[in-house]
């Protein structure tokens, strides 16, 4: 892994001597994608790491978002589509359409998190193997616990996605109505256990944030559309779950 760390290093080494590169794309991620294009990558929605083994996560420091998000996992809960019934059950009215709910959420193990009458908290289970979301109603009592993450589910996702991380600092300018980006710094980092990822999200460190809508194109008008349930960490706790790796 080593050599292909050099190897993004001097392939990212190239892209900065280039200083501002205009975006090749519009809206969100288009930091990403432009850096992949240029690293010659095809784009993809495998649940594999972005450059052969390496995931890549691009920052840009004027316009930072506090939360990376490290990989999206679906429940392993007693229903296929756990995340729908979720939003069905427990989602609020949007704001425009009120008969089609809407769920967004970020939780974690140490909060209770209010949605309209229900609260949701974490509970990493080593008993049971489980990371399992439960529902507690307004006075906090435990109404339901069908919605989990086998820690063999988890530990599957920690390798084949972001045991190894490239993280990228760039900048962002507008110039004639054109995105540029300036691809700044590199730094690389290995996972220190999943033992500690899991530990992270006992403490309330690692977030597992619900993002689930529903279509308002015409032909798939409310139909449930998920973004993706994702585990996240704030930027500035990253070096709690990995060790920097210098070259």
């Amino acid at each position: 892994m080593l050599d292909t760390m050099i190897d993004l290093k001097l392939k990212f080494d190239n892209i900065k001597k280039r200083g501002w590169i205009e975006s090749i794309s519009r809206g969100n991620g288009n930091v990403g994608i432009t850096l992949e294009n240029k690293l010659n990558k095809e784009r993809e929605n495998l649940p594999i790491a972005d450059y052969k083994g390496i995931e890549i996560k691009t920052n840009i420091k004027e316009k930072s978002r506090p939360y990376i998000t490290l990989f999206s996992a679906a429940p392993d809960g007693k229903y296929i589509y756990q995340t729908k019934i979720l939003k069905d059950k427990y989602g609020i009215p949007d704001k425009i359409y009120k008969k089609y709910k809407i769920l967004y959420a970020r939780v974690n193990s140490k909060n209770y998190k209010k949605i309209n009458n229900i609260y949701m908290k974490l509970n990493v289970n080593y008993k049971e193997q489980k990371i399992i979301l439960e529902i507690y109603n307004k006075d906090y009592k435990l109404i339901e616990k069908d919605c989990f993450w086998d820690f063999d589910t988890i530990e599957k996702k920690i390798n084949t996605k972001i045991k190894y991380l490239a993280y990228i600092s760039a900048s962002k300018k507008y110039e004639n109505q054109k995105v540029y980006f300036y691809y700044k710094d590199i730094k690389f980092y290995k996972i220190k256990s999943i033992k500690q990822f899991l530990y992270l999200i006992d403490i309330g460190m690692i977030n597992i944030c619900f993002k689930v809508g529903f279509y308002k194109q015409k032909n798939k008008f409310g139909n449930t559309y998920d973004h993706g349930t994702g585990f996240e960490i704030k930027k500035e706790n990253l070096k709690q779950l990995y060790n920097e790796i210098k070259l």
